[in-house]
């Protein structure tokens, strides 16, 4: 019986395991240490330092980054996974509307360009009225399996903002994934 039991229990927690789910907890910059543009994300023993070179150009562990659009200014929202000792940095760019984000994975002071998402959030604006803002405060991240979800929390969101393909849908239809080496969008 001991051993159905513990056969049963080891079963369990295989299956549970393969399964794991992991979230990405939002870090903020910590302003008290940050200077001369270097912004600082601190967690437990792992720091993030990213040297904000020009509006559309970041340096991290020396790794440069530039976005692909010239005249764009980034800004940056940070999230760190404590098990997997993982940051993900969205570089959100904006010209006169938002453009979306360049998703960038930093583990083992190493930063890899995974993916762009080319969303945006059709929220009001400063001025009351529908405008293609800044998806930043609307993510949340996800690691299911082998696969990272980026999901977004807000009503609409517009896919491909100002490219022949873009399309306003439900926010909650709308999520990208990052998984074997892919990053990819799905509706």
């Amino acid at each position: 019986m001991k051993k159905i039991v513990s056969l049963i229990a080891i079963v369990l927690f295989s299956s549970i395991s393969v399964y794991a789910q992991y979230s990405f907890d939002l870090v903020e910059c910590n302003t008290t240490i940050s200077k001369d543009n270097i912004e600082y994300y601190i967690v437990k023993k792992d720091t993030l330092a990213v040297h904000k070179i020009s509006n559309n150009e970041l340096e991290i562990f020396g790794t440069k980054y530039k976005a692909s659009e010239q005249d764009v200014k980034l800004s940056l929202r940070v999230y760190y996974n404590i098990k997997l000792k993982t940051f993900i940095l969205l570089a959100d760019k904006k010209v006169d509307y938002n453009l979306g984000c360049d998703v960038l994975m930093i583990k083992n002071k190493t930063a890899q360009h995974i993916g762009e998402m080319s969303v945006a959030a059709y929220t009001k604006d400063e001025n009351g009225r529908m405008n293609y803002n800044s998806i930043l405060p609307f993510v949340s991240i996800v690691k299911v399996s082998d696969r990272i979800i980026f999901s977004f929390e807000t009503p609409l969101v517009v896919i491909y903002p100002g490219l022949s393909e873009e399309a306003t849908l439900n926010g909650r239809d709308v999520y990208y994934t990052y998984s074997n080496s892919k990053f990819q969008l799905s509706k």
